[in-house]
């Protein structure tokens, strides 16, 4: 029998926890130009220390990527064959869309532009499968209330 090896169920909670304010933390750094710590938190100080943008950089894109990790590789509350066949689909459909999203940017991207792409395009898989994924399962669940 082929097992799927998967974290406990906890874990997910663990991983809401870090992806949540991390991934909050990267869309506010996106949206300052990825230049560190957003300077509009801190309107009194124009420069942040080079330390607190590493260190902001680094909570981003890590919580970002384990708290999706955690979230979507851990087991449901009942995890039978169904739960992973969707698993399993919306991993592929998560691989397609980043191959596609992917090709799209190197060939009408350049230069800084295709930078901020890259930095993009770290997370965007786990967290495209996260969405998927959530999104299949509520519609599971839809499914199997209005069958009840």
């Amino acid at each position: 029998m082929n097992r799927t090896i998967l974290l406990p169920y906890p874990f997910k909670r663990i991983g809401w926890v870090l992806f949540i304010p991390a991934a909050l933390l990267g869309i506010l750094m996106g949206i300052d130009g990825f230049n560190g710590f957003p300077s509009f938190l801190l309107p009194g100080t124009a420069e942040t220390s080079q330390t607190l943008d590493r260190i902001c950089n680094n909570a981003a894109l890590i919580g970002t990527l384990i708290g999706a990790l955690l979230i979507t590789c851990s087991c449901e509350r009942i995890e039978d064959e169904l739960i992973g066949r969707i698993r399993l689909n919306a991993l592929l459909a998560a691989l397609y869309v980043h191959i596609g999203v992917s090709v799209a940017a190197a060939l009408l991207l350049y230069d800084l532009a295709y930078l901020d792409f890259m930095i993009f395009n770290l997370c965007l898989l786990p967290v495209l499968f996260l969405v998927i994924e959530r999104v299949l399962l509520w519609r599971l669940g839809k499914e199997a209330a209005h069958e009840e």
